[in-house]
């Protein structure tokens, strides 16, 4: 089981393999300056080629994680151009139910301009069924308010997302929690 994480955990952070291919490449090419034998050079070609799989590989497959990274980016930045509708795509079908009305207020509430989500930290949990991810990060936003009954133009909180794999492959939000950091309104 330790190799199986071993080769997940190198798909998705491929940089300490990458320095240890580098530093393994920065060697082959030292013995070849002192010994001037080509041999070091023929040991070079599959380290190349190791470290272009690795590169390939974070640069094409996208982990659970990632997906998990990108939908949370993809979620701030619709509330940063103000586009609820951009928001549902990344929410399960059950959870959609039960926060629209609770976006629909928000919106119909204030003109949101700005939204970021910072210090994303993300565990994902392979023996629950379906696998799930936890997400946890800083989340904010700025707003102005449509009516003179909000009064600030801000509003931050820790934020923990629970994403679940569904059957055609999507992770999909199925449970969050918010923690008030400072709340001047409550878009």
């Amino acid at each position: 089981m330790i190799w199986g994480n071993f080769w997940r955990d190198t798909a998705e952070e491929p940089g300490m393999a990458l320095i240890f291919l580098g530093l393994a490449g920065a060697f082959l090419i030292t013995g070849f300056f002192i010994s001037r034998k080509k041999t070091w050079l023929a040991f070079l070609l599959p380290i190349l080629l190791c470290a272009g799989g690795l590169i390939g590989v974070d640069y094409w497959i996208f982990s659970p994680k990632e997906k998990a990274r990108l939908a949370i980016e993809e979620c701030a930045a619709a509330v940063g151009a103000n586009q609820k509708a951009a928001l549902f795509p990344h929410i399960a079908p059950e959870l959609a139910s039960e926060v629209k009305a609770k976006i629909d207020w928000a919106f119909t509430q204030a003109d949101f301009y700005h939204a970021y989500a910072n210090d994303i930290k993300l565990e994902m949990n392979e023996f629950t069924s379906p696998p799930s991810i936890q997400a946890t990060f800083f989340a904010g936003v700025r707003f102005r308010a449509k009516s003179g009954i909000i009064p600030a133009d801000r509003w931050n909180c820790v934020m923990t997302l629970t994403f679940e794999e569904f059957e055609d492959g999507n992770w999909l939000i199925t449970d969050y929690e918010t923690r008030p950091i400072f709340s001047g309104g409550n878009p």
